[in-house]
């Protein structure tokens, strides 16, 4: 039986003495802790981008990054975090990117952001979804970086509050609060698209 990238037996070194070794200089130490935590970083990567050659450049990314970053990792720290942050933090900067070239596509979006989006659209018809695509982009775009990865997280990747805490550097309770506001701007966004285009059809 083929064991999950993320599986760990009990004879097998933590992360925290794997980290050690690679800092050492042991590279297969380090491929150990890429193949343990791979699932997890493209299962991150892909809850903001669907193309999968983005998802796969990305999920490189990251393990360069976290392979340059590796001395700066704090000893005794949990590593999944750290490495969650990571991923986070680039794939949002590759959705932005897109955003803001336009290049993003509909089933890009996150489902729930495409259902507020059509839901307050009117519809679910072809016109429908092109109207509320565009709304779900623009409103994409004027959240704060840390609500929509707290969005992603939460509600694509289904982390706890506690663990998408550990990713974003915050207390639980900061984080419901933060998913809060970002529910409520991301639907105040959308309203305020759609009070925009309604006032113009009006002119």
């Amino acid at each position: 039986m083929t064991k999950p990238a993320e599986w760990q037996g009990p004879d097998e070194p933590d992360d925290s003495v794997l980290v050690d070794r690679a800092l050492a200089g042991d590279r297969a130490s380090f491929g150990r802790l890429v193949r343990r935590h791979e699932r997890l970083v493209f299962r991150i990567v892909g809850g903001f981008l669907r193309n999968p050659a983005d998802v796969e450049d990305v999920a490189q990314e990251t393990f360069v990054r976290v392979f340059q970053a590796l001395s700066t990792f704090r000893p005794g720290a949990p590593f999944r975090p750290w490495v969650v942050r990571i991923a986070t933090r680039l794939s949002y900067d590759r959705l932005r990117r897109r955003l803001r070239s336009r290049e993003v596509a509909w089933e890009e979006l996150p489902l729930a952001e495409q259902r507020s989006a059509r839901d307050l659209a009117g519809g679910a018809g072809p016109e429908d979804r092109i109207a509320a695509r565009d709304l779900a982009e623009r409103a994409l775009a004027r959240l704060a970086p840390k609500d929509r990865q707290a969005l992603i997280l939460a509600h694509l990747q289904g982390f706890t509050t506690a663990e998408v805490g550990q990713a974003l550097g915050c207390s639980a309770l900061a984080v419901r609060l933060r998913l809060h506001r970002a529910r409520r701007a991301m639907r105040r966004a959308v309203e305020a698209l759609l009070d925009g285009i309604q006032d113009a059809g009006k002119g």
